[in-house]
């Protein structure tokens, strides 16, 4: 049966109306009508009572449109997860992110750097959340992933390449007094707006830090986004204050301050490998940040 067709279809079963599915769709009236009739006699069934003012589903449309969504919701995903496993192999580096806006100002330099070395890279770039991401890497999906070194301290498998070392900072909006600080206590974002990582954004430290903050502020009202940009978004736009590493977000955002916090908490960031057999075009992408980044240190 054919795809295009029986998206027409479901397209139809949610407007009925055949001008607004034709707009929609971008195709004529007589190309959804011809599309309907094929379906239908395939099918060997109304799959429409039709009128002159009105256009309904049958019983059996109605319930050949119910299951025909879950057939082409799988559809679709078995074409995007292909196309994505295409790319990889097509690729010669697959690297890993969690989308922070750390990696989002810093990524797109390094890369046009690296591919600058060399036009035969191809280059494939993934984004999950650090535990997913990790699982990529254990399994060969990707050759190198950006992540804390706490997330992958337990994994001798994995071997870490330190780039920067940081701190836990509070990102507070402007509009808030606390921006005015010099550095803050978990207690004092007690009674605020707090925006926490949902656990599968979360790695050790995180998490514990994230612990400490909910007994430490008793008061505070708690919202939970399900990624770093999201939460920076959430901060920027002035919904509430967020606890994160200094290094995963912006310094230069004009919305929000970075505030250190007055915690001892060794952190680093950096690129991860596998630590037995690491692919060579990933050492040679690794070597390339470490230029980069002491470039930047050293302006």
């Amino acid at each position: 049966m054919n795809i295009d067709h029986l998206k027409i279809f479901t397209n139809l079963a949610q407007t009925l109306n055949f001008s607004l599915t034709a707009k929609t769709m971008n195709i004529s009236q007589s190309a959804v009508s011809q599309a309907i009739k094929s379906i239908e006699n395939e099918l060997g069934f109304t799959l429409f009572n039709r009128t002159k003012r009105q256009v309904s589903l049958t019983r059996s449309g109605a319930a050949f449109e119910q299951r025909i969504e879950a057939v082409l919701a799988n559809f679709d995903k078995a074409v995007i997860d292909s196309r994505e496993i295409y790319q990889r192999e097509r690729s010669n580096l697959t690297i890993g992110t969690t989308g922070t806006t750390f990696e989002a100002h810093l990524l797109p330099l390094i890369i046009r750097n690296f591919c600058d070395t060399d036009d035969q890279i191809k280059l494939y770039l993934e984004t999950f959340n650090h535990n997913q991401l990790k699982q990529h890497l254990l399994n060969q999906e990707c050759d190198l992933i950006f992540t804390t070194q706490d997330d992958v301290a337990d994994t001798p498998q994995i071997h870490f390449t330190p780039l920067v070392t940081g701190y836990f900072c509070a990102l507070i909006p402007q509009s808030n007094p606390l921006s005015a600080a010099q550095q803050l206590d978990l207690y004092n974002l007690d009674q605020q707006n707090l925006i926490m990582l949902t656990n599968d954004w979360c790695p050790p430290l995180q998490l514990q830090m994230q612990d400490q903050l909910k007994k430490a502020c008793p008061d505070a009202d708690l919202t939970y986004a399900d990624n770093v940009t999201t939460a920076t978004t959430m901060v920027a736009a002035g919904l509430g204050s967020c606890v994160m590493p200094n290094f995963i977000t912006c310094a230069s955002q004009a919305s929000f301050k970075i505030v250190p916090l007055n915690v001892t908490t060794p952190l680093a960031y950096g690129i991860a490998t596998l630590a037995d057999h690491p692919a060579p075009i990933a050492l040679k992408f690794i070597k390339q940040v470490q230029r980069y980044d002491s470039l930047q240190q050293k302006n």
